[in-house]
């Protein structure tokens, strides 16, 4: 979703904001300062056209819009200063470096005379989250905001819960990897975790069409780099944690203290965790007993703890899972048309949440009957007398594991594999694919999965050098032509795992994003054989 995207949401943004944003700083400016800065707003208070938005990228800047010039890890805002006052932009606020210059103003002429304040803001980046809280007059005091963090599950388990609020009577909007917005209207978004001024922007937009609840993913990235706080969240979901991202953060324990973020130590916020995690499980033993907590999973543990949600006779069949939901509120039946364990997980997940939000269980359970398969998650298609062809975006080691796991446990033929690894990214996890493929598949197709800047051969070769043996294993590269072979060589019980892409629909390659639609490529064969 671009900025533009976002200025359907009219609510005046003028002087007020600016206001805010000089308090929130304890910036006192001059009165004459403030009354020519008044008067760069004014025109927008008297035609009440588009408010002025806070934007920290050039690109999606429009006339009138407050410019946040912010040093960022890869590039410096200042650099584009002179980008956005040619763009029209009423009002700069930049990053300075030393805390003497906070609140310093200085005037700079637009190309068409007009005068354009810069405000140096201290640490700006690092509080551009609250500076973007106050310029949108907080929205999420609206909202019931949901954040889920972990390695796997995010989109799931976000999607999950705004279907069952949805359906009990809430009004649901997520923002995530496959967009942000209602789920039957979901708007492109550049990150799983929009920075903080697209992030608010959304959450006004949300708040302006009585939205109730807002379901987001929460990466690792946005919380390292502070593009959220844990104030942000009234329930904080975290899943697992297993490896990825290490291309960034290094190391496990960076990683995972990335992810803690998210919980903020007291009560003015419910985690719901995963018990049955390694790493949960370590902050479950040293919890801060200010921040209520509930804990999900499927171990007999799990009901040891004063809230929580356990599954028990988990039963995988061949329309889906069911197993008895065991809660610190009472018992009930579960069903549901997703697959595999994992799966299991993300309702528990989802369960807990609306525990939270005082939904009865058998509410819940009557809710997860009617639930759709996510998009590009574990959908699974078929026709008499073909194999069964699963997409899933399974592109970490563990989740891999998961997906073949849950695959394995419907199929009574062989288990096909299509999956590759995405370029510039954590090189270590290659090996560690192919050893999960090698142990759980029985035929290995090895392909393009986004290669970007590298080469894509390369790539299959680093991944093909992690099998003890290769004999169920093929490299083709051309991911539509590895599919079509897969789906051609494949039995009537086979099942097929597409691995990697999910809902996505490009590839990558260098700088160039080529259209590439898994979940369309694989309902085109079945309709083939329909139409025959």
């Amino acid at each position: 979703m671009s900025d533009h995207a976002l200025r359907v949401y009219n609510q005046p943004r003028n002087f007020a904001a600016i206001e805010a944003v000089l308090r929130f700083g304890d910036i006192a400016l001059s009165s004459d300062d403030l009354a020519q800065l008044k008067k760069q707003f004014n025109p927008l208070e008297l035609t009440n056209s588009n408010s002025a938005d806070l934007v920290n990228d050039t690109r999606a800047l429009s006339s009138g819009d407050v410019f946040c010039a912010v040093i960022g890890s890869l590039s410096d805002g200042r650099e584009h200063i002179a980008q956005a006052i040619a763009a029209d932009c009423a009002m700069v606020i930049q990053e300075c470096t030393e805390q003497s210059g906070h609140g310093q103003l200085t005037w700079q002429l637009s190309t068409s005379n007009a005068p354009v304040a810069i405000v140096n803001y201290f640490k700006l980046n690092e509080n551009l989250f609250a500076v973007a809280k106050a310029f949108y007059g907080e929205p999420a005091a609206h909202l019931n905001v949901i954040g889920i963090t972990g390695t796997n599950g995010k989109t799931s388990t976000s999607q999950i819960i705004a279907n069952l609020l949805d359906s009990c009577q809430k009004n649901c909007a997520v923002i995530g990897t496959n967009g942000a917005g209602k789920l039957d209207n979901l708007q492109t978004i550049a990150n799983t975790t929009p920075g903080a001024t697209e992030l608010h922007q959304l959450l006004s937009l949300f708040a302006n069409q009585s939205i109730t609840d807002v379901a987001m993913e929460v990466s690792s990235h946005a919380l390292d780099q502070k593009r959220v706080h844990a104030s942000l969240f009234n329930t904080a979901v975290f899943t697992n944690l297993s490896r990825d991202h290490l291309d960034y953060h290094h190391t496990m324990s960076a990683y995972a203290e990335a992810k803690k973020l998210i919980f903020s130590g007291d009560n003015n916020q419910v985690a719901v965790i995963n018990g049955d995690d390694l790493q949960a499980q370590v902050w479950l033993d040293t919890w801060h007993k200010s921040q209520p907590v509930v804990v999900y999973g499927l171990g007999k543990d799990i009901c040891e703890y004063d809230r929580f949600a356990q599954a028990s006779a988990v039963k995988h069949l061949a329309e889906g899972i069911s197993f008895t939901l065991n809660t610190d509120q009472g018992q009930c039946q579960i069903s549901s048309e997703l697959l595999g364990d994992f799966n299991v997980e993300n309702l528990l997940a989802a369960i807990a949440v609306l525990m939270v939000e005082n939904v009865a269980i058998d509410t819940i359970a009557s809710a997860i009957k009617a639930l759709k398969p996510i998009s590009g998650r574990m959908e699974a298609y078929s026709f008499a007398g073909k194999p069964t062809t699963v997409v899933d975006y399974a592109h970490t080691p563990d989740a891999l594991a998961s997906a073949l796991d849950a695959c394995r446990l419907h199929c009574h033929g062989k288990l096909w594999l299509v999956f590759g690894c995405g370029g510039d990214r954590d090189k270590g996890k290659r090996p560690l694919m192919a050893k999960v493929a090698e142990s759980k598949a029985d035929q290995i197709i090895i392909t393009n999965d986004n290669p970007r800047s590298e080469d894509p051969d390369a790539i299959a070769n680093e991944i093909i050098a992690g099998f003890s043996q290769t004999t169920q294993v093929e490299k083709i590269l051309d991911r539509k032509s590895a599919i079509n072979t897969a789906f051609s060589q494949a039995k009537p019980n086979d099942i097929i795992l597409c691995a990697g892409k999910g809902h996505e629909d490009y590839m990558i390659f260098g700088d160039e994003k080529r259209h590439y639609d898994e979940r369309a490529l694989v309902s085109a064969f079945y309709c083939e054989e329909v139409a025959l």
